[in-house]
């Protein structure tokens, strides 16, 4: 007998597979803490990229050529920990665009080496500078990005495009997938962007609902 569920129908591109990630209920969790709770977990690595980060990346680069202001063979470049990065890189290889991705030395090499695949440049920078220093990876970020023509950064940690990608996307996918039935919202906090988009998103649904932003200890530095 064959499976109800045959897929979805053929795409013409890997960015058609980001967003609409599953949202399973965690049974045991719950039980193991003895909590009485609906508990549920968006499974971002469904992403095409494998992180949630597909999502700003995604849409900050459609915005940017709806605005004029990237054309492909232009070159990306950003300042990223990895899954931005990874994710930018994605976007370029399949739209057409350059990419340099500068990255602290403190992130791992396994990083590096899935953005070469996605064919990005890797500019390392030094750890533990102070964001200020010439040496942060914003900086040399910066600094390419005047001495290369026709490069462009998308600027994860200012442009808006990176908050509206979970106000207009995955807040209004967890109010759906859940029939409105949200108390709660757990989300990790780097640039602030997932945060910010799914309290937008769901505060209009409901004042009710509570947002917790979890970071580990010196992720800033």
């Amino acid at each position: 007998m064959a499976s109800p569920y045959l897929g979805q129908l053929l795409s013409e591109s890997i960015a058609d597979h980001i967003g609409a990630t599953p949202l399973v209920q965690l049974n045991r969790l719950p039980a193991s803490f003895g909590i009485k709770a609906v508990v549920c977990a968006k499974l971002e690595y469904f992403n095409t990229g494998g992180s949630v980060k597909d999502r700003i990346a995604k849409r900050m680069v459609e915005q940017a050529e709806k605005d004029g202001l990237i054309k492909p063979g232009d070159t990306l470049i950003e300042a990223s920990s990895g899954n931005t990065g990874i994710a930018i890189a994605l976007m370029a290889a399949t739209k057409g665009y350059k990419c340099i991705i500068t990255l602290s030395e403190k992130m791992s090499l396994e990083k590096e080496q899935i953005l070469n695949a996605l064919g990005a440049k890797v500019v390392r920078t030094p750890a533990g500078v102070p964001i200020e220093s010439p040496d942060s990876i914003l900086s040399v970020a910066r600094r390419l990005n005047k001495e290369m023509p026709n490069s462009w950064i998308l600027d994860q940690y200012n442009n808006p495009e990176n908050p509206r990608a979970h106000e207009y996307g995955t807040a209004e996918e967890i109010w759906h997938q859940t029939q409105g039935k949200v108390d709660v919202i757990l989300a990790g906090a780097g640039t602030g962007g997932t945060v910010t988009g799914l309290t937008r998103g769901l505060k209009k649904k409901s004042q009710d609902v509570f947002v917790v932003g979890v970071g580990p200890v010196g992720s800033s530095k």
